[in-house]
């Protein structure tokens, strides 16, 4: 179960839906290992514990095992979180780099990024999630008197139902929701308390986001962006190992991302800002691992040396869509 939670993070259905990252597991915090350590897009470290054992004081010991590994991240600089707790895992990537890889267009801007992980660090405002077989009622009592008492700490009861369908086992895992007083509005970390609609911030499924932004924008891109919807149409019909999501800039952008999955990568997360100019950032780590025989052909119909890190490409023709669409079939293997 480890393993699984920290191949896909995303099957966590955690409290308010956040983007999490996963940077390691079996990560040293104080005197102990922590099951898995990640981090919110927005820059808030998430401490995950598995315990999958038929044994009431092993399930009560995990809430005093958790809070210890978050009282040995309480305190710590940015600095510190980046270059001590997790080098190791970053393996000479700088944190936010890492962050990126994965959940690219996603991630907070780099200053705020930085603040929000200094902020949680400092104030002890961290994500605790606790994934068991099951959950005495005791436990969920506990969990939610200690998130009634505290500000900023959110503390996820995840429970796992195991079944076994036409000899394949599946695994259900459900939020279990503790009854809590009620208390005034607060605002945790890495959240806004704007009451505002707009969409700033927000992924949606499909691409009919970046078809209504391109839909509105000026002659002067037009031709280009439309190009960029029909290719997004056409990867599309790969199959279902892709996924396409529209995500909502805080600067007014609009970014098309075509992830694979199921690890939720992609190749390319194509923009169109807010003056309606599009260009497509590429994802060097992606393509080593999922798409290597496509990624000099990609960085020279994108007139660039080499594909680096989520680098940018403006110069957008068919010849690069072209070259994006047979390497995303490479990744699919179709």
């Amino acid at each position: 179960m480890q393993e699984l939670v920290a191949k896909a993070p995303d099957l966590l259905p955690l409290a308010g839906s956040p983007r999490i990252v996963v940077l390691g597991r079996e990560v040293l915090l104080g005197s102990g290992y922590v099951d898995v350590l990640a981090i919110e897009v927005s820059g808030r470290p998430v401490v995950i514990e598995v315990k999958l054992r038929n044994n009431t004081e092993s399930r009560r010991a995990v809430v005093s095992q958790v809070l210890t590994y978050a009282a040995a991240l309480h305190g710590a600089t940015a600095e510190e979180f980046e270059r001590r707790i997790v080098a190791r895992q970053l393996g000479g990537r700088g944190l936010l780099d890492a962050v990126r890889e994965s959940a690219q267009a996603e991630v907070a801007e780099d200053g705020e990024f930085h603040a929000t992980l200094h902020s949680a660090l400092q104030e002890g405002l961290f994500r605790l999630v606790l994934v068991l077989d099951t959950a005495p009622q005791e436990l969920v009592k506990l969990i939610g008197y200690l998130e009634s008492v505290t500000q900023g700490l959110v503390i996820d009861l995840i429970t796992v139902a195991s079944y076994e369908i036409a000899g394949r086992p599946f695994v259900v895992p459900q939020r279990v929701e503790p009854e809590r007083p009620a208390r005034g509005e607060s605002t945790h970390v890495g959240e806004s308390s704007s009451s505002s609609t707009s969409k700033s911030g927000e992924l949606v499924a499909g691409a009919e986001g970046f078809r209504e932004r391109v839909a509105s924008t000026s002659t002067e891109h037009r031709q280009v962006l439309d190009k960029l919807v029909a290719w997004a149409d056409r990867i599309a019909g790969l199959g279902s190992g892709l996924e396409i999501s529209t995500y909502y800039g805080k600067r007014e952008e609009v970014v098309l991302l075509p992830r694979l999955l199921p690890d939720r990568v992609g190749l390319a997360s194509v923009y169109c800002y807010a003056d309606g100019k599009p260009a497509v950032q590429l994802w060097r780590s992606v393509f080593e691992r999922k798409a290597p025989s496509s990624m000099d052909v990609v960085a020279m119909a994108a007139g660039l040396p080499e594909i680096g890190t989520g680098k940018m490409a403006t110069k957008i023709d068919g010849e690069l869509l072209e070259a994006l669409y047979r390497a995303y079939r490479e990744a699919l293997g179709v």
